[in-house]
C-alpha cells in the first residue's frame, strides 16, 4: 500500500476558482510603450499651451497622458514637464483650479495622479534634500 505524505499536498489546485489555476498577469492592465522622444514631443505640446496662457489646459493634458508605460527617460521628462507647469501656476489660482479639476469628468483620477507626481520625487532624494525639492516645486 503506497502512502502519500497528506502534509505536502497543494489542495489550492484541486480548487477551480483558485489563483493558482489561471495567470495573474491578466489582472496586470497593460499600457502602451512611450519613448523618450515621444514624452519630448507631448512636453512641447504641453508647454506651447502654458506658453499660451492656458495652465488649467496644460495641467490636465499633462496629467491624463502621464507615461505608464514609459521608460525610464520619459517618465523623467514628464516629471520636469508637470513640475515647470506647478511652478507657473500662481498660489491664488491653484485652489480654483483644482476644484475646477475635481469637479469635472475623471476629475479625481486626475487628481490622483498629481498626487504621484507631487510624491515621486521624495522616493529619489535623500532626507537632507527634501527641503530644496519642495522649494523647487513650490517655488
Amino acid at each position: 500500500m503506497a502512502t502519500a505524505n497528506w502534509r505536502t499536498i497543494n489542495i489550492d489546485l484541486l480548487e477551480p476558482e483558485s489563483p493558482a489555476n489561471f495567470s495573474t498577469t491578466s489582472l496586470l492592465p497593460t499600457f502602451p510603450s512611450v519613448s523618450a522622444s515621444e514624452a519630448q514631443t507631448l512636453s512641447g505640446q504641453i508647454k506651447q499651451l502654458l506658453r499660451g496662457g492656458d495652465t488649467e489646459g496644460a495641467l490636465r493634458g499633462a496629467l491624463e497622458n502621464a507615461p505608464y508605460g514609459g521608460d525610464a527617460g520619459a517618465k523623467e521628462v514628464h516629471l520636469a514637464t508637470v513640475v515647470e507647469i506647478l511652478q507657473s501656476i500662481k498660489q491664488s489660482e491653484m485652489s480654483p483650479m483644482l476644484s475646477r479639476i475635481y469637479g469635472s469628468e475623471g476629475g479625481p483620477e486626475t487628481l490622483d495622479v498629481l498626487m504621484k507626481y507631487l510624491y515621486a520625487p521624495l522616493s529619489l532624494v535623500g532626507i537632507n534634500h527634501l527641503s530644496v525639492l519642495c522649494c523647487t516645486i513650490f517655488s
